[in-house]
């Protein structure tokens, strides 16, 4: 049997935000929780429910939701 860990990392977003910062912060997020014991199982960008899909069928990410799994002794 696994727990899971959900942690929701927002998109960064402005004029000073460089390209990859949201995903760098991801990554040190990945690094720590793994010397804790979680295992990374997946990332997920979800979609924005409140906007949708554009005309294009794109629709807008808001965020990363890292899913890590841990085996239940």
């Amino acid at each position: 049997m696994y727990e899971y860990k959900f942690i929701e990392v927002p998109l960064k977003k402005g004029f000073k935000v460089k390209s990859g910062d949201t995903f760098e912060e991801c990554k040190n997020i990945i690094h720590e929780e793994s010397k804790n014991g979680w295992r990374l199982k997946q990332v997920i960008v979800p979609a924005n429910e409140n906007t949708g899909f554009s005309a294009s069928g794109v629709y807008a990410a808001y965020c990363y939701q890292i899913v890590f799994e841990k085996k239940i002794n």
